[in-house]
């Protein structure tokens, strides 16, 4: 077994592990609610890294992909009355990564530089249309509060340890389904525009039409995140189409490692934990979180994957 593969199967059963291990602490609800954070912020950040890391496409507005799949959630149950589980997925995943591809079609048009500007200007127009409530649907500042489903499958997604093994289930099927796509013929031409744009033109591919794609499916995953985002936080609120939340995605993507798919969620996980441990202890816990980031830039550009592998992820 490779040392990639030896470090995921220990990283995901570890995770397994740890609601047991902790079922006799007093504190068993508040870690597994913060572990679930880090899960679903680490399938948010893989999907950027998809983007990034295999396309070349750098998005500063992944916050939106995110965002709408968690506000179609939450208005089919607060608005619509709709508790089905499997409703508010395929629904707000399939909104998600048709934004994407709305998205998608504008920023393939456009040199690298204006794809960041593309993405940010779709991300903050989501963002004022939440705000403005359009027909009460959004909930303005206040967001959609009480997105609680339906049991699915036999599975009581209100209760949290149900749902930590659902959003752990998740993401283990996200990463395998998005590393299999990336060994496809679709996925070579993929990391060909990343690696030589041109040449991949030249050789008869329709280069705006894969970017488009690879725009949709990326939309999906976060989206994907965001509607299980909104089940676990039981809102959804305009901090999930923020711009902060955009620039979160670069953060944890860049710390972990892009182009591994698994270092996005190495990076969300060490940022939130970092941010439970030290805003108890210091109110600019962020100041740390910035010189730790710096710091990596200089001595680890490739970011924290190759020290868990010992593998160098390809240029």
């Amino acid at each position: 077994m490779t040392a990639r593969r030896l470090v995921g199967v220990a990283a995901v059963a570890a995770t397994a592990a740890l609601p047991p291990l902790l079922s006799a602490t007093g504190s068993a609800t508040y870690y597994e609610h913060v572990v679930v954070r880090m899960m679903l912020m680490g399938l948010y950040a893989m999907a950027w890294d998809f983007l990034n890391g295999f396309v070349g496409l750098f998005s500063f507005g992944h916050a939106a992909f995110f965002g709408t799949g968690a506000y179609v959630a939450a208005m089919l149950v607060v608005k619509g009355g709709v508790t089905s589980a499997p409703v508010g997925l395929v629904l707000g995943v399939g909104a998600a990564a048709l934004l994407g591809l709305v998205v998608g079609f504008f920023a393939a048009r456009v040199g690298s530089v204006a794809v960041f500007l593309v993405t940010f200007a779709f991300a903050e127009a989501i963002f004022l249309l939440v705000l403005s409530d359009p027909g009460g649907l959004t909930g303005g500042d206040n967001g959609l509060n009480g997105v609680r489903v339906a049991p699915m499958l036999g599975l009581a997604l209100d209760d949290q340890t149900t749902l930590y093994y659902v959003v752990l289930v998740l993401l283990v099927l996200a990463y395998l389904g998005l590393s299999a796509l990336t060994r496809t013929p679709f996925g070579r031409v993929l990391e060909g525009i990343r690696e030589n744009e041109v040449r991949i033109r030249f050789a008869g591919y329709r280069v705006e039409a894969y970017k488009t794609v690879a725009f949709g499916v990326s939309g999906a995953v976060a989206g994907l995140a965001g509607v299980v985002t909104a089940w676990h936080e039981k809102i959804a609120s305009p901090e999930n189409v923020g711009w902060a939340l955009s620039g979160d995605a670069v953060l944890y993507a860049v710390l972990g490692g892009t182009g591994t798919l698994v270092g996005p969620v190495l990076g969300a996980s060490l940022v939130i934990a970092a941010r439970e441990v030290l805003s108890e202890i210091f109110r600019s816990w962020l100041i740390f979180v910035g010189l730790t980031y710096v710091a990596l830039i200089f001595f680890l550009p490739q970011g924290l994957y190759p020290l868990f592998t010992g593998k160098r992820r390809r240029p």
